[in-house]
């Protein structure tokens, strides 16, 4: 089998309090990974992560690194829709790995656009999260399986996607999402797995006051009248998750509903329409 190039990327970000807003104390990126700063009126520091090698490959390998210092707010998005392509038979899965760690009273909002997962590809993602009780964290991963406006079905994928959270040293949330498969679509279909939707979306709010909103985001998730969508909160925690017919109602119900996460901060510079 011809040898092909693969990516290799990696990107270290470190942030502490600087004349009352949030600076950069560290700095790395290499390979395929760039991270650019957009001006922001507000305090918080804003971050948009570039794969400049236009999509992710198997074999590929990137690894990322967030360092929040206490009282510190950060914002990461990125530049566009991630995209994971095929694999050829006996092509190892892609790698993404990224670790954070938030000091005591530090916020750290992670916050991309979605991933599309083409038919055939291989993926191995992993997000470790080491924070301090009074700091707080909010995660979004929107899945796109296939792209349905080309009218693409999927067949096989071999996807395992970690999100791993500790608290003051203890795990409080392990969520795998796993799909291996080699018939995607009849999984997809079963009103058990995602009732024939082609998105799906989650949402992790770490932080004091998680437990406290989940009536707030019941209401909204009401107002904006998406039935695919529920939430539960838990432990200092609250989750939604939700299904969508594909990306674009996906992320048009999931930024509706982010302000009553968020209380109404600005939206990531690339989500501007």
């Amino acid at each position: 089998m011809t040898t092909l190039q693969r990516a290799r990327g990696h990107f270290r970000l470190a942030v502490r309090p600087r004349d009352g807003r949030v600076g950069v104390a560290d700095l790395e990126q290499g390979g395929c990974c760039r991270l650019l700063f957009p001006k922001r009126a507000q305090a918080a520091l804003e971050a948009v992560t570039v794969n400049i090698s236009g999509g992710i490959a198997a074999g590929d390998r990137i690894a990322g690194a967030l360092d929040c210092a206490p009282e510190t707010d950060l914002l990461v998005t990125s530049q566009a829709a991630e995209r994971i392509y095929r694999a050829r038979a006996g092509d190892g899965p892609a790698e993404i790995d990224v670790s954070c760690r938030i000091g005591a009273g530090a916020r750290l909002e992670w916050l991309p656009h979605g991933t599309i997962f083409f038919d055939g590809c291989r993926l191995r993602r992993h997000m470790r999260v080491e924070m301090a009780a009074s700091s707080s964290f909010l995660f979004l991963e929107c899945r796109m399986f296939g792209r349905i406006g080309s009218g693409e079905t999927l067949h096989r994928l071999d996807v395992r996607d970690r999100l791993s959270v500790r608290r003051e040293g203890r795990a409080v949330l392990e969520d795998m999402f796993r799909l291996e498969s080699t018939d995607v679509s009849a999984l997809l279909a079963n009103r058990a797995v995602a009732a024939g939707q082609a998105g799906v979306a989650t949402l992790v709010l770490v932080s004091a006051d998680a437990e406290g909103r989940l009536d707030r985001v019941r209401d909204r998730l009401g107002e904006i009248g998406d039935g695919g969508f529920a939430c539960s909160a838990w432990n200092g925690m609250l989750v939604v998750r939700g299904v969508s017919s594909g990306g674009r109602g996906l992320e048009d119900t999931v930024q509706r509903l982010l302000p009553a996460l968020r209380d109404a901060r600005p939206v990531p510079a690339t989500w501007r329409s």
